[in-house]
This record gives structure tokens, C-alpha cells and sequence, in this order.
């Protein structure tokens, strides 16, 4: 079965964004190979916030991977985007089923809280790049139980950014 993978880069004190949604805090360490990490998977969840950053950012291609947007709000998408409503829990068992590469969240606090919650994520890797930014979106939303992790993987940068990667064990009621 397809695993649920999300993948954040979060400041030191667990944000995701500063508080004015900025993001130029993120160092790329130029070690990092991205298409090679990218070969994992072959489709790719969005929040609708995230969607319409990725199409105001022009990035629309869908490029021959299957990306699904998560929108209570939205009625359709631009081509090569898939709207999901209604029953979510239901059809990402279903996308996990469909054989293929692993899922990676592309973004979202909202979204990663809404599949932690429906107990759907298979594992965490976060990027925690040495920065304090006080205040911010945090990674996550609102939990409805806390959620434990195992850490299976870890790498340090030169930059000083800490790659943590963590299976997702148990989820406590």
C-alpha cells in the first residue's frame, strides 16, 4: 500500500510561516537534491491554500503526476488537478490502494491536520531550518489527539538545517 508522506520545512520554534505568510527564511542547502527525493512519488495532495499559491505562482503544470486538491469551498480546478470533497477519509484509502509511488502532502497546516486526524499519514520528514521567527503559522493545525512519532532517519546540513524523519506509530486518544 502507498504510504501518505508529508514533508515541511518549519522553523526552529515549529513554524511554518512567518506572520506575514513569508517564507524567505528557508535556507536550500545546495546538498540537497530535490528531483532525486521527488522520484518517490507520483502524486501529490494540496490544500486549497496551497493550490492557489502553486497557480498564482504559475506553477500549473501537472507534469504526468496525479495531483489532488482538498476544497470544501472550491467547484472545480484548473486541468490536472483532481477536486476532492465530501467523504475525504474514503478516497484517500482508495488513492492508497491504486498501485503507483508514495503521496506526498505539498501543503497545508490545515490539511495535515484534518488527515492526522482522520489517521492517514504514514510519516513526517521536516526540514528544521536554525531560525526563531516568534510567531507565525504553525506546522500544524488544531489536533484532535496527539500523535506519536518514531524517528527512522535523520541528516544535518551544512547549513545547519536538520532533516528529522519519523514514522507515524500510534495515534492516542
Amino acid at each position: 500500500m502507498r504510504k501518505i508522506v508529508s514533508g515541511f520545512a518549519c522553523s526552529l520554534d515549529g513554524y511554518i510561516e512567518g506572520p506575514n505568510g513569508e517564507m524567505d527564511w528557508i535556507l536550500i542547502d545546495k546538498e540537497i537534491n530535490f528531483t532525486e527525493q521527488m522520484k518517490r512519488f507520483d502524486a501529490f495532495f494540496y490544500g486549497r491554500k496551497s493550490y492557489e499559491t502553486v497557480l498564482k505562482m504559475g506553477a500549473i503544470t501537472a507534469s504526468g503526476n496525479n495531483h489532488y486538491v482538498f476544497s470544501n469551498s472550491l467547484k472545480s480546478t484548473v486541468p490536472g488537478y483532481t477536486l476532492l470533497q465530501g467523504n475525504i477519509k474514503e478516497e484517500v484509502l482508495k488513492l492508497k490502494q491504486i498501485p503507483g509511488k508514495d503521496i506526498a502532502v505539498f501543503g497545508g497546516a490545515n490539511l495535515l491536520a484534518s488527515l492526522f486526524n482522520l489517521e492517514l499519514v504514514d510519516e513526517l520528514s521536516i526540514a528544521v531550518i536554525p531560525v526563531l521567527l516568534g510567531k507565525g503559522k504553525p506546522m500544524v493545525d488544531v489536533l484532535s489527539n496527539r500523535v506519536w512519532l518514531s524517528l527512522i532517519k535523520t541528516h544535518i546540513y551544512s547549513n545547519g538545517t536538520v532533516q528529522l524523519t519519523y514514522a507515524v506509530k500510534d495515534i492516542e486518544s
